[in-house]
């Protein structure tokens, strides 16, 4: 008889950390631009390019970029822009990690803070909330079968895994222009750029993943009118991009990150000189795993009717996909500007939304947060022409997960894909965040790898002992071939002897026939 083996590559769970990184640093006015009288407006937005795996850390790189609109103090109301990009080079200790490993790592800014050192410096202080988690790549050389050995007297097991096959990170960049619409003016001072991508679209074939959405650009700037105070546009750019992943193909299934590691903007004339046009050079990061389910049939059991199996085994742990759901969460609220000017336009709505809490139960996966929305707007006043407001609206979305029970894990990656708002009043607005949820439900379980069978002559006493023929009462538990199993009893014979099936479940109580089964030799 011979071992036939089946080669089996499981991903292992080495661990997660989380960790908070403090970045601080000034902020100077450059010599052309006027004073600090206030803040009007600030952010900040942080992005990783690279990670690697070292022996117990994980390191990465990236940047902060951090901006800043404020009112200036040169006797008249102007808004002007400064900002800083703060590049990251850092590490967070891991136990058990090594080289090979695939590791991911997210960044997410927790607070920052801002304050005026003097009329021409801000300081500002940024906590950024980092998470990384690695795994292995375990093989295993499980039995499959026994090639010579009768069916009757093996018993398999089937299980479903799902892997990692690849991470990687990559990066493309699009490069395009867009116009001003007629109604606007020309642009004299680019103050600032928000750049986000929406309507993202992902899809596999061999060897690459194929990108699209839209990018959605919000460029604030100062009118060529000498009484304009600040103007703005949205604009809408579909990309789509191409990248090489070898372990991608149809059949696998990828969990795409795309999020913009930088951009750069210039205003260049239109046909007739006029400054309306903006220049745009915007890199998208991907972050980028790609996973498949395989079925597996190995061996679970087996024995001989004229030898003893010494069979070694070893319980392994694996991660059951149990369900994977996308879907888009309309979030809708009123918004009071309590203590605030009154509104007269809205400028600008941005977002960042927070998850805070995860929780698994029957079916489903409850989401819990915030989305914290920074509102731009002209004010009815004379002193403060323009303000800004932030509000913070509660997220609990309540997502259908088929299968899913409170003992499991659930990871949930999110990102607001669209803002809109509409006016109610003077101190009134209607925000309507569009966020997208991409939920992973699995399950820890074992499974029993055959390793190795050593192929030994029966014991002849302990056969001897056994008797001939026997009446048994099933217990919970048995079943037909295990009592064959036993009793070093024929299988087929069993079930024929009580007029079964070889595949009939038994019912606790049952009363069986067994005759054990004596080799010829």
């Amino acid at each position: 008889m011979e071992l036939v083996r089946e080669n089996i590559i499981l991903n292992k769970h080495v661990g997660r950390e989380k960790s908070q990184l403090l970045l601080e640093g000034d902020i100077i006015v450059p010599e052309a631009k006027p004073d600090i009288a206030s803040v009007l407006k600030n952010g900040a937005k942080v992005s990783v390019s690279k990670v690697t795996a070292g022996a117990g850390r994980i390191s990465f790189s990236g940047k902060m970029r951090v901006d800043v609109l404020y009112l200036a103090d040169n006797g008249e109301i102007s808004v002007h822009s400064v900002g800083t990009q703060v590049f990251i080079d850092d590490f967070i200790n891991m136990e058990g990690v090594e080289p090979q490993m695939w590791v991911n790592l997210t960044a997410e800014i927790a607070n920052v803070d801002y304050r005026i050192v003097n009329d021409r410096k801000l300081n500002y202080r940024a906590v950024i909330d980092i998470t990384a988690e690695a795994w292995d790549n375990k093989e295993f050389n499980a039995v499959r079968n026994i090639e010579g050995l009768g069916d009757t007297q093996q018993k398999n097991t089937f299980f479903t895994a799902t892997n990692m096959t690849a991470k990687q990170m990559d990066h493309f960049t699009i490069r395009d222009e867009v116009a001003l619409p007629p109604i606007k003016p020309d642009i004299r001072e680019l103050l600032q750029v928000g750049v986000e991508i929406a309507g993202k679209e992902v899809r596999l074939a061999d060897g690459r993943v194929d990108v699209s959405g839209n990018l959605i650009i919000s460029p604030l700037y100062k009118g060529s009118e000498e009484d304009s105070i600040i103007e703005f546009a949205d604009f809408e750019l579909p990309f789509s991009g191409s990248l090489d992943v070898a372990a991608a193909s149809e059949v696998a299934f990828g969990d795409v990150n795309l999020y913009i590691t930088d951009h750069v903007v210039d205003i260049i004339a239109d046909a007739e000189g006029a400054d309306r046009v903006l220049s745009m050079e915007v890199t998208i990061g991907a972050d980028i795993k790609i996973s498949e389910s395989r079925s597996v049939d190995i061996l679970a059991d087996a024995y001989c009717i004229d030898q003893n199996l010494n069979i070694a085994a070893e319980n392994i742990e694996y991660q059951r996909l149990v369900c994977r759901n996308r879907n888009q969460f309309s979030l809708k609220e009123v918004v009071g500007f309590a203590d605030a000017p009154e509104i007269l336009q809205i400028l600008q709505v941005d977002g960042i939304a927070r998850v805070e809490d995860i929780s698994v139960a029957e079916d489903k996966v409850v989401v819990e947060g915030i989305v914290e929305a920074d509102i731009l707007y002209v004010a009815n006043s004379d002193t403060a022409p323009l303000a800004n407001y932030t509000a913070h609206l509660p997220i609990r979305q309540v997502i259908e997960t088929k299968g899913a029970t409170p003992a499991m894990a659930a990871q949930i990656s999110y990102n607001i894909d669209q803002i809109n708002f509409n006016m109610l009043g003077g101190s009134e607005v209607e925000l309507r965040f569009n966020l997208n949820f991409d939920t992973l439900v699995q399950e820890p379980s074992q499974v029993q790898f055959i390793q190795e069978i050593e192929f030994n002559p029966l014991d002849k006493d302990a056969l001897e002992a056994l008797p001939s023929m026997v009446v048994l009462v099933a217990e919970k538990g048995d079943s037909l071939w295990s009592i064959a199993k036993k009793y070093n009893a024929d299988l087929e014979e069993l079930a024929q002897i009580n007029q079964l099936e070889t595949t009939d479940a038994l019912i606790s109580g049952q009363k069986l026939l067994v005759v054990k089964k004596v080799s010829e030799e």
